[in-house]
């Protein structure tokens, strides 16, 4: 998924338009379109509008766009929205600190929790 995928998801969750966000990032509803569609890199500048404006950090945004978390799954409170990511951050860290073999383990590990939760990939 890319940024602008994960920014239009946002948006439609918030039941709001093109215009209605443009207007608030001080942008083009054109440019904030071509955005979404993946036919343009947003700004530094205009990613750090956007990201707040959906109350979320800038990384998070990448991150759910890395990771093709729907966006829609995080949306809530800003307090829950600041403790997922928290959590999200914690994790990301530590897992990085693992051996290869130690991630895989975590990997299959989460893999049965989602089974058990009737989740599947």
């Amino acid at each position: 998924m890319k940024i602008g995928q994960v920014i239009r998801k946002l948006r439609l969750a918030r039941k709001a338009t093109l215009e209605d966000i443009a207007f608030v990032a001080e942008m083009d509803a054109a440019n904030l379109s071509r955005i979404e569609r993946g036919k343009q890199n947003p700004t530094p500048e205009i990613t750090e509008k956007l990201a707040k404006i959906f109350n979320f950090p800038v990384s998070s945004l990448y991150l759910m766009a890395e990771q093709n978390i729907e966006a829609q799954l995080i949306v809530g409170t800003k307090k829950e929205k600041r403790e997922g990511t928290e959590r999200l951050e914690d994790f990301v860290t530590r897992f990085m600190l693992l051996t290869p073999e130690h991630q895989l383990m975590v990997n299959e590990f989460i893999t049965v929790m989602l089974k058990s939760q009737g989740k599947t990939d």
